[in-house]
């Protein structure tokens, strides 16, 4: 039982930093989208001439600047800023939902109470949240990719598709809360009986 409590712990602090991460990166995902917008309203012949800005999202690139010279309009480079600044921003928001699931599973496990009554819920809602953002990071990674296309750009499009992996884990999480359900049964006839 010792182990479960400070493993439920060191898993808890670890999901609050990455949580705070999270913070910061949205916090750097504004002050990006700040210096963006100020790199937009500059003309361009006040560019440097060396100024390069590449985006690469896996194996797509997207150049907006080369050698000083502005290679999309202003237009298409706007919609790509913001279209790639709202999904990573909900691929954000998606993590830190699941760390508060996962924190919250934490809670009965950090006291030692890994089937307290309630617990199998919270894990099957985990499932859940897994499947849905499994399906939700594919559909933004599809408009993500139309928005490439429709501005024009030169790049490949990006793969879309499903994570086979994400499903997988959505479906073992399923099976985990039956366990964690038939622990609960367990432990209250264990505390009926006393």
């Amino acid at each position: 039982m010792k182990e479960l409590i400070k493993t439920a712990r060191v898993i808890d602090v670890f999901a609050k930093i990455l949580f705070i991460f999270c913070i910061i990166a949205i916090c750097m995902l504004i002050a990006a989208n700040i210096f963006m917008t100020v790199m937009l309203s500059l003309p361009v012949d006040d560019l440097p001439d060396t100024l390069s800005i590449v985006f690469n999202l896996d194996d797509s690139d997207f150049v907006v600047f080369e050698n000083g010279q502005l290679m999309v309009t202003k237009q298409q480079f706007a919609i790509y800023i913001l279209s790639v600044s709202i999904t990573e921003a909900i691929w954000i928001v998606i993590l830190m939902i699941g760390i508060k699931l996962v924190r919250r599973i934490m809670i009965p496990m950090k006291e030692g109470r890994p089937f307290e009554d309630g617990i199998s819920e919270i894990i099957k809602k985990f499932g859940h949240f897994v499947l849905a953002a499994t399906v939700i990071c594919a559909f933004i990674r599809f408009l993500l990719d139309a928005v490439v296309i429709a501005i024009g750009s030169e790049s490949e499009p990006l793969p879309v598709g499903i994570s086979v992996g994400g499903i997988f884990a959505a479906l073992a999480i399923y099976l985990i809360s039956y366990i964690f359900r038939y622990g609960e049964e367990l432990q209250r006839q264990s505390d009926e009986t006393l």
